[in-house]
């Protein structure tokens, strides 16, 4: 059943901006990266200020916009073709988190295609090549560890509005990926995960620089476990959470 809903949801962004930042965003990153290796500000390679753009702030403005465009197909309307419906709303809200999430997916998995590519070049060889599941992995971890803010993101694009969603957003992404990722806090602070993670999987921290061999942000094989399965079960808490809200709208308006 929960398909039907997926293909409903999928078929209202045919040739839309929702579509479109699939491959708008990894190039405005791209472009973004180049410019800052002109500057000078790239001193850890191309694929390292790629990376750390990626995951602070890109990603979850990433985020704020496509849970914004999903929402405003309903906006536009003022919810009253999807109210008036015999459907689920609940499965409704499940539907676009999962809708946006595999964007979300595919935007990752393009820019760990550009990062081999982009090290190929670099080095002059094909030897990065062979790294090409690992950049895969390590940018899906990196996905995993955002997933959370879809719900989060749905929910507070329509209680706030797009501007407030963005600042908020912008703030507490800035907040977690360069100060708090460096404590303890990291882990009851959602925003911290993908930069934690990044410094793990990358080796880079979030000013573009290398991290130090055995240092304290490397995060062992058991606490990278156990933060994909805190971010895992905080995606599954939040969908339940927000998908029970959206299905009580029907009775306020």
């Amino acid at each position: 059943m929960l398909q039907t809903y997926l293909k409903a949801e999928n078929m209202k962004f045919k040739r839309s901006l929702f579509r479109k930042l699939i491959l708008l965003v990894p190039a405005a990153l791209i472009l973004t990266s180049v410019v800052l290796m002109y500057v000078g500000m790239g001193l850890d390679g191309f694929s390292s200020v790629m990376v750390c753009n990626w995951c602070m702030p890109v990603a979850s403005l990433s985020v704020v916009f496509l849970c914004h465009l999903v929402n405003n197909k309903d906006q536009k309307h003022q919810y009253r073709t999807l109210y008036s419906l015999p459907i689920s709303l609940k499965k409704t809200f499940i539907s676009k988190t999962i809708l946006t999430a595999l964007n979300l997916l595919v935007i990752s998995l393009l820019l760990s295609l550009v990062t081999v590519i982009s090290e190929c070049i670099s080095s002059g060889t094909l030897a990065p090549a062979g790294l090409t599941g690992y950049y895969i992995m390590g940018y899906c971890l990196l996905w995993f560890s955002l997933l959370w803010q879809i719900p989060f993101c749905l929910f507070l694009d329509q209680k706030v509005g797009f501007t407030c969603s963005v600042i908020i957003n912008l703030f507490a992404s800035a907040l977690g990926g360069l100060f708090l990722y460096l404590t303890p806090v990291f882990w009851f602070f959602p925003y911290s995960w993908t930069a934690r993670f990044m410094v793990t999987l990358f080796g880079v921290t979030t000013n573009g620089l290398p991290a130090s061999p055995g240092s304290r942000l490397l995060l062992s094989l058991g606490e990278s476990l156990l933060l994909l399965l805190i971010s895992i079960t905080a995606v599954f808490l939040l969908s339940a959470l927000f998908s029970r809200w959206y299905r009580k709208q029907v009775y306020r308006r």
